[in-house]
């Protein structure tokens, strides 16, 4: 995909595949729906999955995985308004290396009060852009053996509460 670095097919390549975000207002055990309209003054998650594909993709792990203390995946969500609003760095999780696995998950739960919420007929829309960026620093040397890729992830509107 156009969206990961390393990017050499066949050989190692990867995929931010899902960015959902879990209202935990609409969170039943087993039937967990993404939600885009949040209470500003309630906590949300975001679940990041991503994969690494490739001939080399292990070995490439494998090398990092002894790079401490860059060892671990950086998992970060990140919120843009459209409009008027904040723009921050949401939160941020970090999952540890295995070269035996290529398929991750990380849950990054973020606090209340983030963003802003609508406000009608103000330039405070509460519209929001969400990002996500998955990071695996190195410090092997020239020519740079970081692993690192995004996804543009869904639209959010934050309501402040009745």
């Amino acid at each position: 995909m156009q969206q990961f670095d390393p990017n050499l097919p066949g050989l190692i390549q990867g995929d931010v595949t899902t960015a959902v975000v879990v209202d935990p207002a609409n969170t039943f055990p087993g039937f967990e729906v993404g939600n885009h309209v949040l209470d500003s003054t309630d906590p949300f998650q975001v679940r990041v999955t991503w994969e690494l594909t490739g001939l080399i993709a292990k070995l490439w792990l494998a090398a990092l995985q002894n790079n401490p203390p860059n060892n671990e995946w950086d998992v970060s969500v990140y919120a843009e308004s459209l409009g008027g609003g904040n723009e921050i760095r949401l939160g941020t999780e970090r999952v540890a290396v295995n070269p035996n696995v290529l398929s991750y998950s990380a849950t990054i739960n973020v606090a209340p009060n983030q963003l802003q919420g609508h406000t009608p007929g103000t330039d405070r829309g509460g519209i929001y852009k969400l990002a996500v960026a998955v990071f695996l620093n190195s410090n092997l040397g020239a020519p740079g053996f970081d692993i690192t890729g995004f996804l543009e992830g869904p639209i959010v509107q934050v309501e402040n509460p009745v």
